[in-house]
């Protein structure tokens, strides 16, 4: 299996997070010519990524991907059969994703003071604590996200607040967790399951390449 992103994307790294976690062999590379190359729009016409490309399966959009790799590799589901438990892992995911991430990336350039839209970072602050204030009410933290057992939930969480926690600060934002227990206790347990704590690490790498350019 091929998956075209880079690790930073909190897109690209919940498939790679999914597929570790799966044990789906795999193979993380960027299109040789870019992503708005004609042979990369030929796998997917928006120019994003990630990218799968399973046998003669090329699939883009990273949710599509989720279920795809959940449905064809059944061993460690991350979609729970329960029907509470996966709607409650779903929600989780959707709150993170939509509630959280949007207001994020936003803040990246506004770390300089002197050069920063203060409206535009207090406006996102306010939504980023308006989702994290849902979200401490429904995770569970024991150890994952949604339960127990590592879910769909985790994939969308894990970057969002890596992402969280590296943006936050340089906009003036001591704690990105807002002395949240469960979400602190929640990121002080996944930093030491080995897949996520291997694809934070990875993520951090990214980060740092990126922001040397």
């Amino acid at each position: 299996m091929d998956i075209y992103g880079v690790m930073y994307s909190p897109f690209t790294a919940r498939v790679v997070l999914a597929a570790r976690h799966k044990g789906i062999k795999h193979k993380l590379s960027m299109p040789k010519d870019g992503l708005k190359s004609p042979a990369y729009l030929k796998l997917n016409p928006l120019g994003k990524a990630p990218v799968m490309k399973d046998g003669a399966t090329v699939l883009f959009e990273s949710g599509v991907i989720l279920e795809y790799l959940d449905a064809k590799y059944k061993k460690k589901r991350i979609v729970p059969s329960n029907v509470k438990a996966m709607a409650q892992a779903r929600l989780l995911a959707a709150l993170f994703a939509e509630y959280v991430q949007p207001h994020i990336f936003p803040l990246w350039g506004q770390a300089d003071p002197a050069k920063r839209d203060q409206a535009l970072v207090d406006a996102k602050l306010v939504e980023i604590n308006k989702g994290l204030d849902i979200i401490e009410g429904r995770l569970k933290a024991s150890p994952y996200a949604a339960g127990d057992k590592f879910t769909i939930a985790d994939c969308y969480a894990v970057p969002t607040l890596f992402w969280l926690q590296a943006l936050l600060p340089p906009v003036g934002v001591a704690d990105p967790l807002g002395g949240r227990k469960k979400l602190s206790k929640y990121v002080g347990k996944v930093r030491k399951d080995k897949v996520i704590g291997g694809v934070l690490t990875e993520m951090a790498e990214g980060l740092k390449q990126l922001q040397s350019r």
